[in-house]
């Protein structure tokens, strides 16, 4: 509830309202899905809170960049990697 409340009334206020949903937490899996199903059925979109970071980043150029990875554990080299992976695959 401390996740979804302000993000359903930003959502009411005509604001685009994101939701960290890993960064919010239930013990009960059925409360995180109903939950989760609520927000987006009221417009919220939920996100991770890396990709979230990520996003407001906004580009990998940025001088920034290396640092945000490494606050996230995610080494970006390894990201690379995973992309290419993933692309290959499809």
């Amino acid at each position: 509830m401390c996740l979804a409340l302000p993000a359903i009334s930003a959502t009411a206020e005509g604001y685009d309202a994101y939701a960290a949903i890993d960064a919010s937490g239930t013990f009960w899996q059925t409360k995180r899905e109903a939950g989760l199903l609520r927000m987006q059925q009221a417009g919220v979109i939920p996100i991770d809170y890396s990709t979230a970071i990520v996003e407001i980043l906004a580009d990998n150029a940025d001088p920034l960049a290396a640092d945000v990875y490494t606050a996230l554990d995610m080494p970006f080299a390894v990201l690379v990697g995973q992309i290419a992976s993933a692309l290959s695959k499809s």
